[in-house]
């Protein structure tokens, strides 16, 4: 007699989910090198007397200061500077990413779509709100950053729900992984998934604030005062942002593009017109590049304020862990699901002439490890559905 196939244990049972949140939790509460006002205070005003006696320092250690702390700055610097940056606190942070994913408690789906949009909302306003207080110029490298969280996380919400009024399919889902959930047990037994969910969504504001601290009077255009090295890096952190923009627009439009698409020819259809005609999965490969970005862009405004310093290094360690945990988190997520997504239309289309071309002609994106049965029927932070939600693979 053939025994039954062992069933393989899913991703996120009651140990391993325990076991993260913990984890998380720890590296959460140390994270204090980011958001407490002490530490993003701005710098005092520059003053002939500070610039003389910084001159001299360097002259005697024998190096050379940048034009492009000057030059790019101006003086902008010292009318800025007067007025203290005071960034949203750690407890602010928290609340702001937190709060919004306690309705997974109501809907689990909500946990990780309309809580992960309105975590980065949330966030990017207050960062918005506290540099535009003090002064800093609408082009400034830190206001285009957080603004471009500001738009993901507005037009996700906004898609989001246009679905869910609009497409009684969404709904259905959204039931279906509600059912799930409470199979596994009480909503009180969401509670390490949800915290996860919010250091995540706290993870990923990092990179902004970041910028914040060490951008909010740089210019996001070019200036002709930088030079050298310095203005090399000032130059990447600009490109760093403006990919940013670039990702968020790129899933924006796969989007539009693919609910058109299907309002057009029927939900069955497979869209390979457009952006589809380039990217096989534009939302999810716009996501990675978006949040990859923003990371790559807090590392840089580090080391272009920063230097060699090692104190200064140390100093923001915890913020740029936080930083990369946040963009290899979700994108790990996105890597999984592309797996997924890709087994799926595989199935499905074929066999089909126009799927064959297809493939042949467009890029798949960013794929990491294939997934089972099991997993795809797990509810992960930031999972994202084909059309651009937050939520699991269907």
């Amino acid at each position: 007699m053939t025994s039954m196939p062992r069933r393989r244990r899913p991703v996120s049972s009651s140990s391993s989910r325990t076991f993260i949140t913990v984890l998380l939790a720890f590296l959460f509460a140390a994270y204090d090198g980011i958001p407490t006002v002490t530490s993003f205070s701005a710098p005092s005003p520059i003053t002939t007397q500070s610039l003389s006696s910084s001159t001299n320092v360097n002259h005697q250690r024998n190096i050379r200061q940048p034009a492009s702390s000057l030059d790019a700055v101006g003086p902008a610097v010292a009318a800025t500077a007067a007025s203290a940056l005071a960034l949203p606190s750690l407890k602010t942070v928290s609340l702001a990413c937190l709060i919004p994913t306690l309705s997974g408690f109501y809907k689990s789906e909500y946990g990780v779509s309309y809580a992960y949009g309105t975590a980065m909302t949330a966030t990017s306003l207050l960062v918005l709100r506290s540099l535009l207080s003090a002064s800093a110029p609408l082009d400034s490298i830190a206001v285009v950053h957080a603004a471009a969280v500001l738009f993901y996380g507005v037009r996700l919400n906004l898609f989001l729900a246009y679905r869910e009024i609009f497409l009684p399919r969404f709904r259905h889902m959204r039931e279906r992984i509600e059912d799930r959930a409470k199979s596994r047990g009480s909503r009180l037994s969401r509670t390490p998934f949800i915290v996860s969910c919010a250091a995540l969504y706290a993870f990923l504001a990092t990179p902004f604030l970041v910028t914040s601290k060490s951008c909010a009077e740089m210019s996001i255009k070019c200036c002709s005062g930088e030079s050298g090295v310095v203005g090399i890096i000032w130059n990447l952190v600009r490109a760093a942002v403006v990919v940013t923009w670039g990702g968020f627009l790129i899933e924006a439009w796969g989007d539009f593009a693919k609910s058109i698409g299907k309002a057009q020819k029927g939900e069955d259809a497979l869209i390979t017109g457009g952006i589809f005609r380039f990217f096989r999965h534009p939302n999810y490969t716009g996501e990675i590049i978006g949040w990859a970005s923003s990371c790559v862009a807090a590392f840089l405004a580090v080391a272009a304020t920063s230097g060699k310093t090692l104190s200064a290094w140390m100093s923001m360690a915890p913020s740029l862990i936080a930083c990369v945990l946040g963009a290899s988190g979700i994108s790990f997520v996105l890597t999984t699901a592309t797996a997924g997504l890709e087994r799926r239309q595989l199935e499905k289309y074929g066999d089909t002439d126009e799927y064959k071309e297809w493939v042949g002609k467009s890029w798949v994106g960013f794929q990491l490890v294939k997934k089972t049965k099991d997993e795809e029927e797990t509810v992960v932070p930031g999972a994202t559905e084909d059309n651009g939600s937050p939520t699991p693979e269907e």
